[in-house]
C-alpha cells in the first residue's frame, strides 16, 4: 500500500525513534527499495512486486539435469539483498526441492550477468555448492567445471509435458520471505518456424520494454546498478510488462538491436547498444553548479574518519594533526573555521576510541586498513582536484571519471566493513585484498589521463587581454 513520509514518521516515533520529517523524506528519496509516487507518496519494493508476473526459458542442459538455476532470473522482482539460492519455489502449493547443476563456467556466469559482468564470480562463490572451491582465495577465477545449487523440475516434470523451449511463468508470492510461485507453459508448436498469437504478443512485450528502457536512460540515466534500472522500469510500466505473455530479460537482451550490456567504469549498465555510458548527462548536469565546483561524490562518513584514527592508534603516534592532514585532500578549500570543527569533532572521536582500543585484538585488520585508507586518500585528493562546472566537466575523460567515482564507493564499503570490531573471516580478507589491489591498478591508470584533462582545461580558463 502507498504511504506518506508523515504516516511512516508517527509509526517510527511512536516506536521510539528520533527523526525528522526532512532526514526521513530524504532517505525515501534515496534508498531503492522504495519508490517515490506523487504528491510526496512511495510504495516498498515489496508492496511494488508481490503478485507481479515474470518468466524465462529453462537452457537444453537444464532440462536434460531436470533442474533450473535461479541466478539472476527472478531480477528485479525479488528483494536484492537476498541470494538466488535462498529463493523459495512453489508448484502446485508444494516446495521444490533443492537440486545440484552441473555446467561450465562460461554457462555459470550466463546465468548471473544482470547482477554485472564483473559481480558474477562473487555470487558464484557464494552459493553452497562452490565453497568448496575456495574462489576468491584464487583471485575469483572460477574453474571450468562446477556445481551451482538449483531447483529440482521432476515434480513439475512427472505432472505435465513440459519440454526444451517451454516457458515458466512465476509469480512473486511473498516477498519478504523469498517465495515464488511458477506455473510452466507448454507452448509446443508443429510447426516451429510459424508464429503464434502469443508469440505476436511477447514481440509487443519487447517492443514496450525496449521503449521504456531507452526513455530511462534519458530521464534517469545510468541507475546504480543494472537491477535498479530495471526494478525503474518494471514498477512504473507493470501494467505492460508483468503480463501471461510476458518474455525475459535474457531473451530481450539477447534480441534488442538497440539496448545492450556497456561498459560503466570498472562496471556493467543497460544501455544504448553500442553507446559509451557517460559519467554526465542531463538527468545530473544541474549538481556541476558553477558555483559549487567540488566533484559532488566526495563526502567523509563517520566509519572512515575511526579508520584514519584507528590506524594512528595502531602505529602508536597521538598527533591529531596527522590524522587532519591525510584526511583533508590537499585541494579540498576549507575555511580555517570548518578546520576547527573538525578538528575538535575528530578529538571528541579520538578519546571515546582510545578508552577501548585494543592493539593486539586490531592486528588482523590494520593492515588491510591502512593499505584501503592510503588509497581512499589519494582517491579523495584527485576528486578535490577535479574541480570542474557543468560545462568543464564534459571534457574530462567520462570512463575515467565514472572509475574514479566507482573507486571512492567500493574502498568506503572496504574501510566500513573494516571499522567493525570484528575480525574478518580469512576468506573475506582475501577478498578484499584482492579487491584492493585492483582498484589501486585502476587509479594509476585513469590518474593520468583525468590530470591532462584537467591540466588543459585550466590552461582555457586564462583568456589573453
Amino acid at each position: 500500500m502507498p504511504f506518506s513520509a508523515k504516516e511512516l514518521l508517527g509509526m517510527l516515533c511512536g516506536l521510539g525513534h528520533k527523526i525528522t520529517l526532512e532526514e526521513l523524506t530524504d532517505f525515501l528519496d534515496n534508498d531503492c527499495r522504495a519508490f517515490a509516487l506523487q504528491k510526496r507518496m512511495y510504495i516498498t519494493r515489496a508492496a511494488a512486486f508481490t503478485d507481479q508476473i515474470f518468466s524465462f526459458v529453462p537452457t537444453q542442459r537444464e532440462i536434460e539435469q531436470k533442474v533450473f538455476v535461479p541466478g539472476d532470473r527472478c531480477v528485479p522482482f525479488v528483494d536484492f539483498d537476498v541470494l538466488s539460492f535462498s529463493l523459495t519455489f512453489e508448484f502446485m502449493g508444494q516446495e521444490l526441492p533443492k537440486k545440484l547443476f552441473s555446467t561450465d563456467c562460461n554457462t555459470a556466469r550466463d546465468l548471473f550477468y544482470l547482477y554485472g559482468d564483473e559481480f558474477s564470480s562473487q555470487y558464484i562463490s557464494s552459493d553452497p555448492a562452490c565453497r568448496d572451491l575456495h574462489i576468491p582465495e584464487n583471485n575469483f577465477e572460477l574453474p571450468f567445471h562446477l556445481n551451482l545449487t538449483g531447483v529440482s523440475l521432476e515434480p513439475i516434470l512427472e505432472k505435465v509435458d513440459f519440454k526444451y523451449g517451454d516457458r515458466i511463468l512465476c509469480r512473486v508470492f511473498d516477498w519478504d520471505k523469498g517465495i515464488v510461485e511458477i506455473i510452466p507453459v507448454l507452448t509446443h508448436k508443429l510447426n516451429p518456424f510459424q508464429m503464434s498469437s502469443e508469440d505476436f504478443e511477447r514481440q509487443k512485450w519487447n517492443e514496450t520494454l525496449e521503449k521504456a528502457l531507452l526513455e530511462s536512460f534519458d530521464r534517469m540515466g545510468p541507475c546504480s546498478s543494472i537491477e535498479e534500472q530495471l526494478a525503474n522500469v518494471f514498477y512504473e510500466k507493470r501494467a505492460d510488462l508483468c503480463v501471461p505473455y510476458c518474455g525475459s530479460i535474457h531473451e530481450f537482451i539477447e534480441n534488442s538491436k538497440k539496448v545492450g550490456l556497456e561498459v560503466f567504469g570498472v562496471e556493467t549498465r543497460l544501455w544504448f547498444k553500442g553507446q559509451d555510458v557517460p559519467a554526465v548527462g542531463k538527468w545530473n548536469l544541474e549538481m556541476y553548479d558553477e558555483d559549487e565546483r567540488m566533484i559532488p561524490f566526495f563526502a567523509l562518513p563517520d566509519f572512515v574518519i575511526d579508520c584514519y584514527i584507528k590506524d594512528q592508534m595502531y602505529e602508536k603516534k597521538d598527533d591529531i594533526n596527522e590524522v587532519i592532514d591525510r584526511i583533508l585532500p590537499r585541494s579540498l578549500p576549507i575555511s580555517k573555521e570548518e578546520k576547527e570543527v573538525l578538528t575538535l569533532q575528530i578529538k571528541d572521536r579520538n578519546a571515546i576510541l582510545r578508552k577501548k582500543y585494543n592493539w593486539f585484538a586490531d592486528v588482523a585488520n590494520a593492515s588491510l586498513r591502512h593499505r584501503a585508507l592510503n588509497l581512499f586518500t589519494e582517491v579523495g585528493s584527485l576528486v578535490c582536484e577535479l574541480d570542474c562546472d557543468n560545462k568543464e566537466i564534459v571534457v574530462l575523460p567520462q570512463q575515467e571519471l565514472i572509475t574514479l567515482s566507482q573507486l571512492y564507493a567500493h574502498v568506503s564499503h572496504i574501510l566500513e566493513i573494516l571499522s567493525n570490531e570484528k575480525d574478518c573471516e580469512e576468506e573475506e580478507a582475501c577478498a578484499m585484498e584482492l579487491s584492493l589491489e585492483g582498484m589501486e591498478l585502476n587509479f594509476e591508470d585513469i590518474k593520468p589521463p583525468l590530470i591532462s584533462a584537467l591540466d588543459r582545461i585550466r590552461k582555457n580558463r586564462f583568456n589573453v587581454i
